[in-house]
């Protein structure tokens, strides 16, 4: 039987590090790094907890991510031009992985 778990660190650990090392923050939640696997690994063997497990083992941290969306403040006129300001409408938490460059 295939270590799928063992094949998910290695994976991981090719193209992210836990830790910032110069490259890119990536921020994704459990499921789209389950995602992510299911290009190589199928989709049966491994569940977001092997996921979760994983990501713990590695020493990957958490964060929370605040999500915003655009907000009209005031229309624009025939005098003025449109304002609108970001609103937080949610957050989330997220694994952060770094590219390895």
């Amino acid at each position: 039987m295939n270590d799928y778990k063992q094949t998910m660190k290695e994976l991981l650990l090719q193209y992210y590090s836990p830790t910032p090392e110069g490259g890119n923050t990536i921020q994704m939640q459990t499921g789209a790094v389950l995602n992510w696997f299911r290009g190589v690994i199928p989709d049966e063997p491994v569940n977001q907890h092997d996921v979760f497990d994983t990501l713990k083992e590695l020493g990957f941290k958490h964060s929370q991510k605040i999500i915003k969306e655009k907000k009209v403040k005031k229309k624009a006129t025939k005098w003025s031009e449109e304002e609108d300001e970001e609103v937080e409408v949610g957050r989330v938490l997220v694994w952060n992985l770094y590219e390895v460059m």
